[in-house]
């Protein structure tokens, strides 16, 4: 993250709040100003626009997953199963705890539907380097189809995503990962 004024970091904190509680669309510069003390044009000054305060909360929320992607390659160095085993775990403890509200990059792009508008443009270009991610967690292992298993453990993890948001967040997380463990299964060279 960049270095930031003192007012631009108080901006930064509670738009970052304020996106992921209630969605960027819903929150406007005015509210920011009045939660974070700093006056608009101060806002304007660092980050530009609102798109812009945008499109850098949608990426700054990627650092999770490959936060988890080198933990799992440092846990599990020479076990490609493990190493995807433990991506699907800590993406299901994710979903499980209690302030979570959806995927950031997801709602993004759920609220940004047009595919040219820059919000979505950067939540569907992090989506597409998870689906690359995955790629090559799953290369190593003896499957068919490698971008094709990928694909379908990116659609569960979106679908745990929304089911948490519904049903129980527990039930969606083990869900997550037994039915993770099962496409992959289904998928080993026999």
């Amino acid at each position: 993250m960049e270095a930031r004024s003192p007012a631009g970091q108080r901006v930064w904190n509670v738009a970052c709040d304020l996106f992921y509680r209630e969605g960027i669309r819903s929150v406007g510069v005015a509210e920011i100003a009045e939660r974070s003390g700093v006056g608009k044009p101060s806002i304007y000054r660092n980050f530009e626009s609102k798109d812009r305060l945008a499109v850098a909360y949608v990426e700054a929320q990627a650092a999770p997953p490959r936060t988890w992607l080198e933990e799992a390659r440092a846990a599990c160095p020479d076990d490609p199963s493990a190493q995807l085993e433990y991506v699907i775990g800590a993406i299901a403890d994710r979903i499980s705890e209690p302030d979570f509200r959806g995927c950031p990059l997801a709602n993004a792009c759920v609220e940004f539907p047009d595919r040219e508008h820059p919000v979505h443009r950067k939540a569907g270009a992090l989506k597409a380097e998870y689906l690359e991610m995955l790629v090559e967690l799953i290369a190593p292992l003896p499957v068919r189809d490698p971008q094709g298993l990928a694909y379908m453990l990116q659609m569960l993890v979106e679908g745990a995503n929304v089911t948490t948001q519904i049903f129980s967040a527990d039930r969606s997380a083990a869900a997550l990962k037994e039915a993770a463990a099962r496409i992959v299964r289904s998928y080993l060279d026999q």
